[in-house]
């Protein structure tokens, strides 16, 4: 019985990690919702963690009138 509670305490520990991290870009940057290029451009490039692409999200973090010309 034990290890029950114990299973289930350290699993609801992880699912709000989890479910977190799956909607942000890089797992660690700002939620797709709160990029100026939205869902698209997070779809493609939220997880890819390339410098070209980290550079992109950043000056389009910034400027998003760049959204469709650095992150297509």
């Amino acid at each position: 019985m034990k290890k029950l509670l114990l299973a289930t305490a350290l699993a609801a520990f992880t699912v709000p990690t989890f479910a977190n991290s799956s909607d942000v870009w890089f797992g660690d940057g700002v939620a797709w919702y709160q990029h100026p290029c939205g869902m698209r451009a997070f779809a493609k490039y939220g997880q890819d963690r390339s410098p070209e692409v980290r550079r992109a999200y950043e000056i389009t973090k910034h400027d998003a009138s760049q959204c469709e010309k650095l992150l297509p």
